[in-house]
């Protein structure tokens, strides 16, 4: 098997790293006691679900909340975060724990994983990835506590606090409430914790390491200039479309104006990626 493992090539194996992870999520999910049924989910309900999280699309056949125990959850929101940082990124953690060094074909799969323009970086970059990432996320987990713990107790609201920050930031959409945001449409704590999550979270690491050494360097790279253009221009054109076509159509009539703008801001944010709902779509 390892010299098998040997003979693929760096694409090969990124793939198959990609395969390994879903299989084993699924094959977890489909434990009876990873359902609240405590009755075996399907496996291809649950090789779906697997496959959903790691590449973070927020594609779902059964209910996340309704249908999985708090270990189905668990699981799911660690291949949502696998998905999110790269599953090299996690193998490259675990060496620098354990102390010890990469072999030049590991740096070349992080090189190609990450997409590197070359080697040097690698390792380091991986830090920087997981760093910013659990600070991010730990900051939005922080901001999503003061609604969730008063609503939800301490533990279960430090929980769903967690989970739906490393959903949103890895734009992956899986939500624990049932219906995704839509009792959210007047609280601007939650939607907009949860759009700058997705908004971070889109942006790219190799786009925030370039903005947060700015200040040093006085200088952006191309790519990033024009992922901040376009992203913002996305969210600009969108938000006026939504403000526009949602207006005529009565969807937030109910609410205030500036819940209206919050909920219509929301709409221009989710649909890029990150699979959130403010409202019924049907």
């Amino acid at each position: 098997m390892r010299n098998w493992l040997k003979k693929l090539t760096i694409p090969q194996q990124i793939v198959m790293g990609f395969l390994i992870t879903v299989l084993v999520g699924a094959v977890l999910l489909t434990l009876p006691f990873a359902a609240k049924s405590q009755q075996a989910t399907p496996f291809l309900d649950a090789l779906f679900t697997a496959t959903s999280a790691v590449a973070v699309t927020g594609q779902t056949v059964v209910n996340t909340a309704d249908h999985w125990t708090l270990f189905g959850k668990t699981v799911i929101i660690t291949l949502i975060e696998i998905g999110a940082l790269g599953f090299m990124s996690i193998i490259v953690m675990i060496f620098v724990f354990m102390g010890k060094k990469m072999t030049l074909k590991q740096r070349l799969l992080v090189q190609e994983a990450v997409n590197l323009d070359n080697l040097k970086d690698a390792q380091s970059l991986i830090r920087y990835i997981v760093k910013l990432s659990l600070i991010i996320q730990a900051i939005g987990a922080f901001f999503l506590s003061l609604d969730f713990i008063p609503r939800l107790g301490f533990a279960k609201g430090l929980y769903y606090s967690v989970f739906h920050s490393i959903s949103a930031f890895a734009n992956a959409g899986f939500d624990l409430f049932g219906d995704s945001l839509m009792s959210f449409q007047k609280n601007p704590l939650v939607m907009l914790t949860i759009s700058f999550l997705i908004i971070f979270g889109g942006l790219g690491f190799l786009v925030w390491r370039d903005l947060l050494s700015y200040p040093k360097r006085k200088k952006l790279a191309v790519h990033t200039r024009l992922t901040l253009i376009t992203t913002l221009s996305i969210l600009l054109i969108s938000f006026v479309l939504f403000s526009i076509s949602e207006a005529r159509n009565g969807t937030f009539a109910h609410l205030p104006l500036p819940y209206r703008i919050l909920n219509y801001f929301f709409m221009a944010v989710t649909p890029r990626t990150a699979g959130y709902a403010n409202i019924d779509y049907r």
